[in-house]
């Protein structure tokens, strides 16, 4: 029987099968040609670093003896993906060269393959060639899915590892273990400095636009998917209540910022990212879209020492409590009294009750502390704060379920 009697007349499956042993006896020359074609593309000559280049050739060998026996078994094949070609991806993403320039090699190396298919199959009916070459869509699909998982699998652990590397860097600047010649970042430390904690999925992009806003140098790194750490440097100390109102206009509603203070120099650098985790540790318990350190510091020093804070509500708070809710309606009294700026007739109006009724309430409170609200009214106003954050820490951290 002739070569072209057997490839007209055999099966579907004998003809791939033939097809394939005849392709590997040439798989040598198949191999050299789609490594030369590949170098001759433009700007995708092969890299000078050895390693890559002997890691390249050999996923080039493994792709070729993929597409040999996907030929061979036809159809969606199991063919595993070669583990070269997979390695070779991830040192592709370690060593910065782009995505479609390493698809492209796979890409061209599937043509050469392609036409060395048509050159061996002279003698097999044009509608059985036609089916073994769209049957080998699916499974080079499959190897350039493949690839490109690989590629950003490593990307992303090539940028994760970057960051944490910029991260440790600054967690040692702020301990002090390093010094800022070691430091190779673009940002003037001998300035003066506003550091910032932005709370919220994709809080560097926020960073980012509130440094171009008020054109401002930026130094920033992300801890954590949802924590991102901000400097902003300039030659003069920013104004807080400016920086503040354009907070609230330019970052999402999904984003919460803690904000230190302005601090001058390497120990303000310091002193404004401690005071911006101070900030934040109130703004975990009571959220909001911006908090300022210089409205919290007493609550938020209060709230470090749990012994402190005890006794701040045992000393100021818990005398009021009585029979009934009569303790709960003194402190709902001393809160409008408070945020109404010590106005009585506002915190009545607040409250929906009687001016007299707001009155005999705060007498009631100056009764059972035994001092006058004038003698302690910043000890009030914080002990009610830290009452109110603790409850709401302690009802966080309640399971859901009962």
């Amino acid at each position: 029987m002739t070569r072209s009697k057997r490839g007209s007349t055999g099966s579907l499956r004998a003809i791939q099968f033939d097809l394939a042993a005849r392709l590997r006896t040439r798989e040598a020359e198949i191999e050299q040609l789609i490594f030369r074609r590949i170098q001759s593309l433009p700007d995708l000559a092969a890299d000078g670093d050895p390693v890559y280049v002997v890691g390249f050739r050999r996923a080039v060998g493994d792709a070729l003896r993929y597409g040999l026996e996907s030929i061979e078994e036809g159809g969606e094949s199991s063919v595993p993906i070669p583990s070269e070609t997979a390695r070779q991806a991830r040192r592709a993403a370690r060593e910065g060269v782009r995505l479609d320039t390493v698809l492209r090699r796979y890409i061209a190396g599937n043509k050469v393959l392609e036409e060395f298919v048509v050159a061996e199959a002279r003698d097999i009916p044009n509608r059985l060639l036609s089916q073994i070459l769209s049957s080998q869509g699916p499974n080079v699909d499959r190897l350039i899915e493949a690839v490109a998982g690989e590629y950003r699998d490593e990307l992303e652990q090539v940028r994760r590892s970057a960051a944490q590397r910029e991260v440790d860097l600054i967690v040692k600047l702020l301990e002090g273990h390093s010094p800022v010649s070691s430091v190779d970042f673009d940002y003037n430390f001998d300035t003066w400095h506003l550091g910032m904690i932005l709370v919220g999925r994709n809080g560097e992009k926020s960073a980012q636009a509130i440094a171009e806003l008020h054109r401002s140098r930026s130094l920033l790194v992300a801890p954590s998917h949802e924590t991102t750490w901000v400097w902003l440097s300039s030659v003069r100390p920013p104004v807080v209540s400016n920086l503040e109102r354009s907070l609230m206009r330019s970052t999402p509603a999904g984003i919460s910022v803690a904000v230190g203070e302005p601090r001058e120099n390497l120990a303000g650098w310091r002193q404004t990212h401690r005071e911006a985790q101070m900030a934040l540790r109130v703004m975990l318990c009571r959220p909001q879209r911006v908090t300022k350190f210089r409205d919290v510091v007493l609550v938020s020093a209060v709230m470090r020492d749990r012994s402190l804070a005890r006794s701040l509500i045992q000393t100021y708070l818990s005398p009021l409590d009585g029979r009934g809710r009569s303790g709960e309606a003194l402190r709902a009294t001393l809160r409008a009294y408070y945020g109404a700026d010590q106005n009585v007739a506002s915190a009545a109006v607040a409250l929906g009750v009687a001016r007299h009724t707001v009155e005999r309430r705060l007498r009631s409170v100056e009764k059972k502390l035994g001092q006058t609200l004038n003698s302690c009214s910043a000890q009030l106003q914080v002990a009610l704060d830290v009452e109110e954050l603790v409850a709401s820490t302690r009802h966080e951290r309640q399971p859901s379920g009962g």
